[in-house]
């Protein structure tokens, strides 16, 4: 099941930039930003280039953000960050392309863009490199790149004669959990590029973005986490699960299942250009980050109840 439906896989070969250029004017046409495509057409013509010289295939092209700030993304497999190069004054020719930004780096990108960047993917082995395009009129001044890392290694807010709370989750199906985290991950880094692309615009973003920060804080002080990821990396359906967590962490845990609440209230599938987690996902979600909170309460632990696998969703 696609993260979104607005993505696009490329052949690895040189037709993928004008496959890449025709299919995004197309998606922002649809959603009625016009005004944006002659940029997205420039940024996007380098993003893909670089990324059929630089990088290996598989190799996609995707819209993400909402439709007030739509951000072009190239994901492709090299963990190896872009380099930003000088401008040139030479122009290549590609075959029959006429591709006269080829070679030119990412300092076309950062002309034509309002903020650009690039994320590591969630296994550590891809990235996402993307801008969110300028009106043509506004463009003139590059703009600096930023690099956004949703696992700082920060020094944790507790230590470790902090007082804990025991969390027991019993029955937690440990594949279908890593299907939520994916999403989790890319829903995550949405809002936190809203929280830093339009402030003003997405406080909601903001505020989750500050609350999810101090959970990564809760949960590099707590112990069992690693029994998780270890079942989900070896393929491990159901698992019983013990933290031991900050007594902080219960108010955190219920803090973020009431701010995700009012994200998927508050940005609609028409407004936010990323897919809702289904709602299985999202039923899961509720009882992990409840179960926290319960506890916390003193209540004794309630079974996951619902499917067990991916392929009862």
């Amino acid at each position: 099941m696609p993260l979104t439906r607005r993505s696009l896989v490329l052949p690895a070969s040189p037709p993928s930039v004008k496959l890449a250029r025709s299919w995004v004017s197309r998606v922002l046409s649809e959603i009625g930003r016009e005004d944006l495509v002659d940029s997205a057409q420039l940024g996007v013509t380098e993003l893909v280039t670089n990324a059929l010289i630089h990088s290996r295939p598989p190799l996609s092209v995707r819209v993400r953000g909402t439709v007030d700030h739509p951000r072009i993304e190239v994901v492709d497999s090299s963990p190896v960050p872009p380099q930003r190069s000088p401008l040139a004054e030479e122009f290549d020719e590609v075959d029959d392309l006429n591709i006269t930004t080829f070679g030119r780096g990412l300092a076309l990108v950062a002309m034509s863009a309002n903020r650009w960047g690039s994320d590591l993917g969630l296994d550590g082995r891809s990235k996402s490199v993307w801008f969110e395009p300028g009106r043509t009129s506004e463009a003139g001044h590059p703009t600096s790149g930023d690099i956004f890392d949703f696992d700082p290694d920060l020094e944790p807010s507790v230590h470790d004669d902090t007082e804990r709370v025991t969390v027991e989750l019993h029955g937690l199906p440990a594949q279908l959990f890593g299907a939520w985290r994916r999403y989790f991950f890319e829903l995550r880094r949405e809002l936190r590029l809203l929280s830093i692309s339009a402030p003003e615009d997405y406080p909601l973003a903001l505020e989750i973005t500050s609350v999810l920060e101090q959970a990564d804080a809760e949960r590099r002080a707590a112990t069992g986490i690693g029994d998780l990821d270890r079942a989900i990396r070896e393929g491990v359906q159901v698992i019983d699960l013990r933290y031991e967590v900050p007594l902080t962490a219960p108010a955190t845990m219920a803090r973020v299942r009431s701010l995700l609440s009012e994200v998927f209230e508050a940005f609609s599938e028409e407004h936010l250009l990323a897919v809702r987690p289904p709602d299985q996902l999202v039923l899961l979600q509720d009882w992990y980050l409840t179960e926290f909170e319960r506890q916390g309460r003193g209540e004794p632990p309630q079974p996951w109840a619902g499917p067990t696998s991916l392929s009862e969703v």
